[in-house]
């Protein structure tokens, strides 16, 4: 054991690298195999990791991660920012979705895999035992190594940092990012553990819920009206974040921040309601769109759909092919009738999206399917051009 070894930046960075590393070479492949019952391994494996440190350098508990009893204004301060975070967070998934329409594939997995364990038990992991685990390490022990900073914004900037690259994906380190910022503001103003860990636990819990069971088949694409009603919802999100904040800090918001609250406030709805009015003037026209659900066996031959452009330029093809047993390889070639092939991708509950130059012609859309099964199985196909 290390005696007198105060925090330091370094010792946080240091269990946030380890943390990674379990999750590179053990959290992965145990969840792959159990679930959400790895995930809920994984979860202890984070907890112990963090507590490394405290123990190692005789660190008390009660300095890293201070609890006390939670009052109604920091219980309705804490609401209130999760309301106006989540408004934040769902405009930004919903844009990423729109502008990277294979993000889509990202939360087909999440909800997947969120009923490998029955409702309530998978419930109680995502949120109970993700919410304190992972706050023990972030606004817990690495948090605490950043306490000789002397720039609140530094470290919430860099706790939505840390909070964002710990999901490991691109397309939510921004959407976590901005919670990681939250959490950690939470966490400095009313210095009690249990305020982050209530408020995962909460954010954790209402996406649980609507993803759970959601369709797993998505639609073409995310409808850029979609971005317009969040936009318009997040005007509430400056009224609500400002309202917190007051309820957390002693001082009185400065003038520049009510001005700029009231900025926002007006600016959004008035950008959201343009985007609105444009996505409905835009006519969206298909060259091709079609579904369809053919049974499959060893013995399916492939299946062959014709579509004709009649003018040369760059178009969006979307394929999404998904079975119920995830056994089936379905292969996708768009070929001209020249013999070109503008297209080959092929996979196991194929999700893909690509902007592809097509010239004048025919083509075809040749499907192939590689099973052992001789018993049929559906495969639900949704195919579009553009």
């Amino acid at each position: 054991m290390f005696k007198n070894v105060k925090p330091k930046w370094y010792i946080g960075i240091c269990a946030f690298v380890l943390t990674i590393t379990f999750f590179i070479f053990a959290a992965f492949p145990l969840q792959l195999k159990f679930g959400m019952w790895g995930l809920a391994i994984t979860q202890l494996g984070i907890l112990f990791i963090a507590l490394i440190p405290v123990f190692l350098f005789r660190w008390k508990i009660s300095d890293v991660m201070p609890m006390k009893k939670v009052t109604a204004k920091q219980l309705f301060a804490m609401l209130l920012l999760y309301i106006a975070t989540f408004f934040i967070v769902n405009t930004v998934t919903i844009t990423t979705t729109y502008l990277f329409p294979e993000s889509v594939q990202l939360s087909m997995d999440i909800a997947d895999f969120f009923t490998t364990a029955p409702f309530l038990a998978s419930l109680i992991i995502i949120s109970v035992i993700t919410g304190i685990c992972e706050e023990v390490l972030h606004r817990g022990v690495i948090q605490y190594t950043f306490k000789d900073c002397k720039s609140e914004l530094a470290i919430m900037l860099f706790m939505a940092v840390i909070f964002g690259a710990f999901h490991l994906s691109l397309f939510r380190f921004l959407p976590t990012a901005i919670i990681g910022f939250v959490l950690a503001y939470l966490m400095i103003k009313t210095k009690n553990f249990l305020i982050p860990v209530l408020y995962h636990a909460v954010h954790n819990a209402v996406g649980f819920v609507i993803s759970y069971g959601a369709d797993s088949n998505p639609t073409v694409s995310m409808p850029l009206e979609s971005i317009g009603v969040f936009l318009i919802l997040s005007s509430l999100s400056p009224f609500l974040f400002y309202t917190g904040v007051k309820l957390l800090n002693k001082e009185k918001p400065s003038k520049r921040t009510k001005y700029a609250t009231i900025a926002l406030t007006l600016v959004l709805p008035i950008l959201g309601i343009g985007i609105f009015a444009l996505s409905h003037s835009q006519t969206e026209t298909y060259v091709t769109n079609f579904s369809m659900t053919p049974s499959v066996n060893i013995e399916t031959p492939p299946e062959v759909v014709k579509f004709t452009i009649e003018k040369e330029g760059t178009y969006n093809i979307f394929v999404s092919i998904k079975d119920e047993t995830h056994t089936v390889t379905t292969g996708v070639r768009i070929e001209h009738e020249d013999g070109e092939i503008a297209w080959d991708v092929g996979g196991i509950d194929l999700f893909a999206n690509r902007f592809t130059n097509l010239k004048i012609g025919v083509y075809n859309v040749i499907f192939t399917f590689e099973t052992q099964s001789e018993q049929k199985t559906p495969v639900d196909i949704s195919f579009s051009i553009e």
